[in-house]
């Protein structure tokens, strides 16, 4: 995505570049849908599973929720994979990737600034929700070989600016 587009609303914007998405035989995607659509409507082995625009209410007292979505549904896609044979063979087939868009810690630290206790609330949250998923992956595949890649797309200041 053109980082450009951030001026235009986050209108679709595509630059065509090698990215993990395009470089994995299957694809997950979960979170906003500002997100996970710009990858997963381009890519057919690229799935994606977002929020609605009701559950991504910034004006909601504890943004906590929108990564709590998130990682129940990719809790909830491996619980289904126990009993789903063409899942488990999806997650079999090596070069998966697991996308994780966590926009509540992001909104939370806008809404009441990085040293608030619901911002540090919020990451106590993640904290716990990224060792959970960590461990359910690690129980899933058994093979010592998942990789974990944790990124951000900007710092904030003390007032919650960018």
């Amino acid at each position: 995505e053109d980082v450009s587009a951030v001026t235009r609303g986050w209108q679709d914007n595509p630059v065509e570049f090698d990215h993990v998405f395009n470089q994995s035989r299957r694809t997950w995607l979960w979170g906003s849908p500002d997100i996970t659509r710009m990858f997963a409507k381009r890519h057919e082995h690229v799935t994606d599973a977002y929020y609605s625009a009701e559950e991504e209410n910034f004006a909601a007292k504890d943004l906590t929720i929108l990564d709590t979505w998130v990682f129940n549904r990719v809790a909830d896609m491996f619980k289904q994979a126990e009993t789903n044979q063409t899942l488990q063979n999806e997650l079999g087939q090596g070069r998966v990737f697991f996308f994780l868009h966590l926009l509540g810690l992001d909104s939370n630290g806008h809404a009441y600034r990085p040293h608030a206790p619901e911002y540090y609330g919020n990451m106590a949250h993640v904290d716990r929700g990224v060792r959970g998923i960590a461990n359910l992956f690690e129980n899933y595949f058994q093979d010592n070989r998942t990789a974990y890649v944790f990124t951000s797309d900007h710092g904030m200041g003390n007032k919650g600016a960018h």
